[in-house]
């Protein structure tokens, strides 16, 4: 027998079983993905639910008031009910003859690129005169 007439196999035997590691390691983290949004879905929606309530943001008869986003500390806000979570906030209506958006975040914190969001109808007041039907977005993550 020759010597090292094994290492070609033992070789492909090595980079296979580093194969099979890397696709467990992948099909792993997909499914905690998913489990973490399956189970804080919930967490989401009522979080948003609280926000959409928030007496910082509302206006009268429960009307989200774009003036007062505009002037909110987003910081405070965030740190207010990220106790748990990280979470964005986002504020859109749109109209023919106008957009109106806007993200409340902690500017010290990245977005993640995985997690969970929820999102509610609103009427977001715009001016005096102006409301339009709108969707307030929350999406929270692992902290």
């Amino acid at each position: 027998m020759e010597p090292y007439s094994d290492l070609p196999a033992m070789t492909l035997a090595v980079v296979g079983f580093i194969v099979f590691i890397g696709i467990v390691t992948q099909v792993y983290v997909g499914f905690q993905e998913k489990a973490f949004i399956a189970e804080h879905y919930q967490d989401a929606a009522n979080l948003a639910r609280k926000l959409s309530r928030d007496s910082s943001i509302l206006g009268s008869s429960d009307i989200i008031d774009a003036s007062k986003i505009e002037g909110l500390d987003s910081k405070e806000f965030v740190k207010k009910y990220g106790i748990y979570y990280n979470f964005i906030l986002k504020v859109e209506a749109k109209s023919e003859s106008r957009t109106y958006f806007r993200i409340i975040k902690d500017p010290d914190i990245t977005e993640s690129k995985s997690g969970v969001s929820a999102s509610l109808p609103v009427t977001i007041k715009i001016n005096d005169v102006e409301e339009l039907p709108g969707v307030l977005t929350v999406k929270l993550w692992r902290k």
